[in-house]
């Protein structure tokens, strides 16, 4: 499928007949496996990520091995924050990583800058990810301080496979620990119990919400 009709058939309801010329004259339809990485921390802004299909996850990294998961995007959505770093000229402070086979359109900064005064619907569009983003960076933040890390962990998992949108959960011990930004050890621990509970059923890397 050509780009111009993937722009038509994934945006037309969101975004304006001009707004959608210019989404396939200026953006580059490009494939992300999972696990690779799309935007990386301290590197310069070049473009945007428009999700067509997949989902993308967001982290935030120190540099020093230590990471925290944030939130996801799936289809029709980009990173609100990537976008103001951009405008701004600053490089990311985030890393969006594919967390399942990506397809997006990469969209360049300078375009998406002169959007905002051409195109009512993209302001729109930014304004509601930014809300929805900002209160999942909230919640993430209250989560932390003020829950214990069962009810993290759940919570996680829980988001997960809404926007995998399948009961199974193909992750390692390992990789939900990096996400939660914990020991692998207590996320082994807390599973077990959960799964003695019969709320959840462990596999070999994967986890099935009961």
């Amino acid at each position: 499928m050509k780009i111009n009709e993937i722009v038509t058939q994934s945006f037309s309801d969101i975004f304006e007949k001009n707004l959608l010329q210019e989404i396939y004259n200026y953006g580059i339809l490009k494939q992300a496996t999972s696990e690779k990485i799309i935007l990386e921390i301290r590197r310069e802004i070049s473009f945007i990520p428009l999700i067509v299909f997949g989902v993308v996850k967001v982290m935030r990294r120190d540099g020093k091995g230590n990471g925290i998961f944030l939130h996801y995007l799936s289809e029709k959505q980009y990173s609100a924050i990537a976008v103001t770093y951009g405008l701004e000229n600053k490089e990311s402070e985030i890393r969006l990583v594919a967390e399942s086979d990506v397809t997006y359109i990469a969209i360049p900064i300078k375009v998406v800058n002169s959007w905002f005064l051409k195109y009512k619907s993209w302001s729109v569009f930014y304004n509601k990810l930014n809300h929805q983003q900002t209160s999942y960076l909230i919640q993430n933040i209250n989560d932390i301080c003020f829950t214990n890390l069962e009810f993290r962990l759940l919570k996680y998992l829980e988001q997960t496979r809404s926007v995998k949108k399948r009961k199974t959960i193909l992750k390692k011990h390992f990789d939900i620990a990096r996400d939660l930004n914990v020991s692998r050890e207590a996320i082994s621990r807390i599973l077990k119990k959960l799964e003695k509970e019969e709320r959840i059923t462990l596999g070999r890397n994967k986890i099935i919400l009961n």
